[in-house]
């Protein structure tokens, strides 16, 4: 068996980013940039009020009351003529201004008398002005390549006018359960029937880690549906991800199914817990990453290498899943000598990380994992975790 961080680097350098593609701004969400993207404006683009008020010379405006210029400026409106000699020009949030401003009076502290305005407080120079490309200069690059987007990055490619934006193709999963046993959620399973958790889960993990998943029929404990699984794999999905059947008993078909098909193991079986028999094997472009049938195993093997793969086939340049440091609520005691993930829950207390083992009757128990946002990373060989010790925590959910 190898370790995990020899499996991780495997993933890593069998999967190799998609094709690029100019997606809608509108689509481009969690896609990751091909490519950077450069403002073509200065942002502001032109110095702008940020009040509702009056362009004034601040020197003229400390003297006394000054002359308004009849009508206003509003966002939108294109520039208006410079400032005159003891002239008050009214504008409004985002207008333009009118050359020569110094300060904007907002109209809070601005008195109007029979066409003259006064500013009932001394503006300061640059008061309420948003100048011309304080924020953005044209040219200054918003969106780095290898970003995946988030709803900030999607505003600043549009102001930058990328829309459409370069993005790597979202890699496409095929996800496929085995077990004659299973049937779908939606339905009442009969004797000797279990309801299938695994293909829902795989297929939320794979969307939240940017994929477009596509879940397939659960596929019976049989050589020819096996045979039928990986004929298919690679024909509409750039890796396929199924859970069960990977271990060593009569019915774990998978590895040796792979293996006739074409598909060149990479390996099979990691010292962890758990996890332990996950697979990975390729046969040209054509990826395929098997999961133990055990919920909680096939969850933790996909948070580590499922999302290295999809990381990677994104386009992200630094691809893999994120670990964290955090102390110890309570000592942990370990059983075994291969590397250790214990569902746990990491909470922020007094300004710090802290992290919680959960109490688990094993790696089918889904309502334990379920009650999780982290795993400890126990390393091999460990016996005794003391309170208080820095561990790292796989993410599984979002962090406090």
């Amino acid at each position: 068996m190898i370790r995990v961080a020899e499996a991780l680097e495997i993933v890593r350098r069998a999967c190799t980013a998609g094709p690029i593609e100019r997606v809608p701004l509108s689509e481009a969400l969690g896609r990751v940039a091909a490519g950077d993207v450069a403002s073509d404006v200065d942002w502001p683009p032109f110095d702008t009020s940020a009040m509702d008020g009056y362009a004034v010379r601040v020197a003229e405006a400390l003297r006394g009351a000054l002359r308004e210029r009849a009508g206003l400026v509003a966002a939108g409106d294109p520039p208006p003529p410079a400032l005159a000699s003891g002239e008050a020009v009214r504008v409004m949030t985002g207008a333009p201004l009118p050359a020569g401003t110094g300060a904007v009076v907002p109209v809070e502290v601005a008195r109007r008398d029979a066409g003259t305005v006064r500013a009932e407080q001394a503006p300061a120079p640059g008061e309420h002005i948003r100048r011309r490309g304080e924020s953005v200069r044209a040219g200054a690059i918003l969106v780095p390549i290898g970003r995946r987007l988030a709803a900030s990055d999607i505003s600043l490619a549009a102001l930058a006018g990328a829309d459409p934006i370069p993005c790597h193709a979202r890699p496409r999963v095929a996800v496929a359960v085995t077990g004659s046993e299973l049937v779908p959620a939606d339905q009442a399973p009969g004797p000797g029937q279990l309801r299938d958790s695994n293909g829902p889960m795989l297929a939320a993990l794979v969307r939240a880690r940017g994929g477009a998943p596509e879940v397939r029929r659960a596929v019976a404990d049989t050589p020819e549906a096996v045979a039928r699984l990986f004929e298919e794999a690679g024909g509409d999905a750039d890796l396929l991800v199924t859970s069960g059947g990977v271990s060593a008993g009569d019915l774990d078909l998978l590895p040796a199914g792979a293996e006739r098909a074409g598909f060149e193991m990479l390996f099979h079986g990691v010292a962890m817990r758990p996890g332990k028999p996950v697979a990975f094997a390729r046969r040209g472009r054509a990826l395929w990453l098997g999961l133990p049938g055990n919920p909680v195993s096939s969850a933790v093997c996909f948070q580590l290498f499922g999302a290295m793969a999809l990381d990677a086939l994104s386009g992200l340049p630094d691809p893999g899943p994120r670990f964290v440091e955090a102390r110890l609520a309570c000592a942990v005691s370990v059983r075994g000598r291969r590397e250790t993930f214990r569902d746990a829950v990491l909470s922020a207390e007094g300004g710090a990380l802290r992290v919680r083992p959960l109490e688990t009757l094993g790696s089918h128990d889904l309502a334990a994992h379920g009650l999780a946002n982290a795993a400890i990373r126990i390393p091999a060989d460990t016996e005794r975790l003391a309170e208080g010790a820095l561990v790292e925590c796989l993410a599984l959910r979002p962090l406090p």
